[in-house]
């Protein structure tokens, strides 16, 4: 499930974005250089197995699912507030049983972070189980050598993105095998597609953080790695915002119809 589909088919935004993390600035003698918040939590390793898909446009709320893909249940613009420990397995989740062991356990063989977005505008589709509050939280895998300290230290530079979200419990075909772990599951929603992309500061080129670089050149249509920002006119946030809320409107979900 973890391999990429890679097609040349994706429309060209109007404008190019920036995909790979913006450059830190060098540390003073002596220091070491803070690592960004999402430069932390990207992991090959990592993913929902579920980004089987050609574009941007498939993974839009009310999009024809295929044999292997389904879209994304909402799409919203928030801005990330925090993270907290989510669940943690003595081995691969994806077993028939995995067993849950506490998050900062040595037995941990994997863990996933629930990073929490606060929701600005749902832009398509719809939200229910697992949106309290405002909030919604993403489970995103914590790789080693990372910490929640760590995380939480850098999280004023994780940014204000759009977000292709469904929630888990939703989303999986076998429920997990202990209470515990359903009830994680009914708090937190997979981002659909790796489907984030986050302005970490403002005017500041998007990330795809989750995802390699170019599958993030081809998902916001650019035209390699490096591609650089060509226009004065709206941010790039705003750009994709723009490009995302007309396919919403040619799948009859988005939330605001009078901008269609």
């Amino acid at each position: 499930m973890r391999n990429l589909k890679l097609l040349t088919s994706v429309a060209a935004c109007a404008t190019a974005v920036l995909t790979g993390c913006a450059p830190e600035a060098a540390p003073q003698a002596g220091q070491q250089p803070q690592r960004s918040f999402w430069s932390q939590l990207h992991t090959d390793a990592g993913g929902t197995g579920q980004y089987l898909f050609d574009s941007l446009e498939d993974i839009t709320p009310g999009a024809r699912p295929s044999g292997a893909f389904r879209p994304a249940a909402a799409l919203v613009e928030g801005t990330v507030v925090g993270v907290e420990p989510g669940i943690a397995y003595a081995s691969d989740n994806d077993s028939p049983t995995p067993r849950v062991v506490p998050y900062e356990s040595a037995e941990a063989a994997i863990r996933w972070a629930s990073v929490v977005v606060k929701v600005d505008k749902v832009l398509a589709g719809k939200l229910g189980r697992g949106y309290t509050g405002g909030q919604i939280r993403l489970r995103v895998e914590q790789p080693a050598g990372t910490t929640l300290d760590g995380l939480r230290q850098s999280i004023g530079t994780a940014g204000r993105g759009l977000f292709y979200v469904d929630n888990a419990l939703d989303r999986v075909k076998r429920r997990a095998a202990s209470p515990q772990a359903q009830a994680y599951q009914a708090s937190v929603h997979l981002p659909i597609g790796q489907g984030v992309f986050v302005e970490e500061k403002p005017g500041a080129a998007l990330v795809a953080p989750l995802t390699d670089e170019d599958r993030a050149a081809q998902l916001l249509g650019t035209d390699g790695r490096q591609a650089q920002l060509r226009s004065a006119g709206d941010s790039p946030l705003a750009q994709l915002r723009g490009r995302a809320q007309k396919s919403a409107c040619e799948k009859g979900t988005a939330t605001d119809q009078s901008g269609c």
